[in-house]
């Protein structure tokens, strides 16, 4: 069950008995899950889903988190590093012009330096992935470093087959 603001919403929409339910709501603040509870293939949901968890965390920031210049984040050019590309970890997507990747893990590591006087967004605080399960959040938090692409497909894997593909993706970091 969702509840925002004292406005409850029931997971009614897995039960297949439902599947020619149309949801409807006039609350401006549930349009967007209620839209989401409204597509019935899991794999357009969730690509609706992370769509839109994407656009809330770019507004969130207004999309330029790491302050680029130059190809450098804002520790790169305080600590005077000949180093670009703004990723201060190990990402093998990083480009001389930052990160490709419409990453929701990625985006929400946090740089001490970049949020010195911001307020940190969690993953909790994006109101339309509580349409998604809650193992389905977890995938999205732990997985990191690879494409949307990528994403997407572990999201509509069983939690088996991503844990193995996990497992397969850290050996191969580990061998390069």
């Amino acid at each position: 069950m969702i509840k925002i603001k004292d406005k409850k919403l029931l997971f009614i929409y897995r039960n297949p008995l439902f599947i020619f339910v149309k949801f409807k709501t006039d609350n401006k603040e549930l349009k967007k899950i209620v839209h989401a509870l409204n597509i019935k293939e899991k794999r357009k949901r969730y690509q609706y889903v992370y769509k839109e968890a994407i656009k809330e965390i770019n507004k969130y920031y207004n999309s330029d988190l790491c302050n680029f210049k130059s190809g450098q984040c804002i520790v790169q050019r305080k600590s005077n590093s000949k180093k670009v590309n703004g990723c201060c970890r190990t990402c093998p997507l990083v480009t001389d012009k930052g990160c490709p990747s419409e990453n929701i893990s990625c985006k929400l590591i946090y740089c001490k330096e970049a949020l010195k006087n911001l307020k940190i967004l969690k993953l909790r605080d994006i109101t339309i992935l509580k349409v998604l399960p809650i193992i389905k959040r977890l995938i999205l938090k732990s997985d990191f470093f690879i494409t949307k692409e990528e994403i997407l497909l572990d999201l509509n894997r069983s939690i088996f087959t991503y844990s193995i593909k996990t497992i397969i993706r850290q050996i191969k970091r580990a061998i390069h």
